[in-house]
């Protein structure tokens, strides 16, 4: 008896694996066929005239934990209930104008008057309020830094033209001036001893380039151009001003040497280092230029960041 339950128990083993396999070898060919049936499908939709802009693959969906992340858009700010009655009016102004303007009558004109009167009280409150703002807070008064006041600007300028000298006199032996001329330019003339006035000044080097070959009297050592202008970007216009600054880096280190001059009133103006190896070349104007107005050009372009001199 035991014997034969055991061959029975073997038995049904034997046929639940042959089922097993037989449905296992059934749902492959389905799978297989269902695979081959899409690829077919997929190359299909490829062969499809779908345009440049179409990819014949479509693309994957995105991840569940991607479209979780996706931050959602900002509300808009509310507006200002001052913006929009300021909107307002500008849409009834301009309204008025053009209706005065096409049909003007005693009536569409003073409409159109009425309605200025309201920005100009506007305006005048608005300008009140700020020279009185500017007159209780000296930190926002630009009349400190910059006097407007005719006492008060002169000795601004005194102050400025000494600072700018020292200056000057003080980076010479690290800023040299290329003056480029023509013998055929009539300003040329003019300017030559301007700029050589402005070189005995305060001591800076002046190298004069001759677009044309041309000999200059005030710079008997001028020398021809021989393709450096073009290389320079230099423009047609003569006569021309570059100015020259040696490299404030240090070749050992690589740090920044700051070169500080003192100024007239004991403080410090420094020069704005230049940080290429080989030097910095930096085209200052062109046409004929007073002594003051090259020296100023100087004093701004070596010593006034942007926005600070203004």
């Amino acid at each position: 008896m035991t014997m034969m339950k055991g061959a029975v128990s073997r038995a049904i083993l034997s046929v639940s694996t042959l089922a097993l396999s037989l449905a296992i070898g059934a749902v492959a060919p389905a799978a297989a066929q269902q695979a081959r049936s899409d690829n077919a499908s997929a190359e299909e939709y490829c062969r499809r005239d779908l345009g440049m802009w179409f990819y014949c693959q479509r693309p994957e969906p995105p991840a569940e934990d991607q479209a979780a992340t996706v931050t959602p858009a900002l509300a808009p700010a509310a507006v200002p209930p001052e913006v929009a009655e300021l909107e307002e009016y500008q849409r009834r102004l301009e309204q008025a104008r053009q209706v005065a303007v096409w049909r003007p009558t005693p009536e569409t004109v003073e409409e159109y008057y009425r309605l200025q009167q309201i920005a100009l009280e506007k305006g005048g409150l608005f300008a009140d309020h700020f020279r009185r703002l500017v007159w209780t807070t000296p930190e926002l008064d630009y009349t400190i830094q910059r006097p407007v006041m005719e006492a008060a600007k002169h000795g601004w300028t005194d102050d400025r033209l000494a600072d700018r000298d020292l200056f000057l006199r003080g980076v010479s032996d690290k800023v040299g001036l290329f003056y480029v001329y023509r013998g055929s330019c009539g300003a040329c003339t003019i300017a030559s001893p301007i700029v050589r006035a402005f070189a005995d000044r305060y001591g800076v080097s002046v190298r004069a380039v001759s677009a044309d070959g041309a000999p200059n009297q005030h710079f008997p050592n001028a020398v021809r151009d021989q393709g450096q202008l073009a290389a320079w970007g230099v423009r047609q216009t003569t006569p021309a001003l570059l100015f020259f600054q040696a490299s404030d880096v240090d070749a050992r280190t690589g740090q920044i040497r700051p070169r500080r001059i003192r100024g007239s009133n004991g403080q410090m103006i420094e020069l704005l280092p230049c940080t290429k190896p080989q030097g910095c070349l930096t085209y200052a104007g062109a046409g004929v230029m007073a002594l003051d107005d090259i020296a100023e050009r100087l004093f701004v372009l070596l010593s006034k960041e942007p926005g600070t001199d203004f």
